[in-house]
C-alpha cells in the first residue's frame, strides 16, 4: 500500500471451514442432525466429503480423511454460531452424547450460550444475539 490510497478489500462471497476428520459419520450426524444444518452437496469420487449449510454464505465442508488425527486439542479455534434459539442444539447435543464444555446460560453481556465440542474436538460457541445499545457516536 502506498501513500493514502485505501486497502483494497476482498469481495468475499463465501465463508467455507473445512474440517478433515477420521470420524466422518459422526461429523455428518453431528452438523446434520445436532446442529441443523442441511447438506447441500456430498461426493465420493474424489474422496469422501460434504458440504453443509444454515443458508446464506457460511458452510461447513467435511472431509474424509481416515489416516487423520482423531482429535484437534486446541481452544484458539472455534466456530461461534448464532442461532435464535439454543435450547433445541442443547438437547440435541445432550441426547446424541455430544461433549457439553459449557452449559447453557445467560451471558453478562447479554443473549444465551452454550459451549459443545463435534468429533473431531472443534469447540462450537453457540449464542442467542445481544442488544448492543444504542450505537456510540
Amino acid at each position: 500500500m502506498h501513500g493514502d490510497e485505501p486497502a483494497s478489500r476482498a469481495d468475499v462471497e463465501q465463508l467455507v471451514v473445512v474440517i478433515t476428520t477420521a470420524a466422518f459419520d459422526a461429523s455428518l450426524a453431528f452438523y446434520r442432525d445436532v446442529i441443523g444444518l442441511e447438506v447441500v452437496e456430498e461426493w465420493t469420487d474424489a474422496g469422501h466429503g460434504a458440504t453443509l449449510s444454515a443458508g446464506g454464505p457460511a458452510r461447513v465442508e467435511l472431509i474424509d480423511l481416515p489416516e487423520r488425527a482423531q482429535r484437534v486439542n486446541t481452544d484458539s479455534l472455534f466456530i461461534g454460531l448464532q442461532v435464535s434459539a439454543i435450547e433445541g442444539i442443547h438437547e440435541r447435543a445432550a441426547a446424541a452424547g455430544v461433549e457439553i464444555v459449557r452449559e447453557p446460560a445467560d451471558r453478562p453481556w447479554g443473549g444465551r450460550g452454550l459451549v459443545i465440542r463435534d468429533p473431531n474436538g472443534v469447540g462450537l460457541n453457540v449464542y442467542t444475539a445481544y442488544d448492543a445499545g444504542p450505537a456510540l457516536s
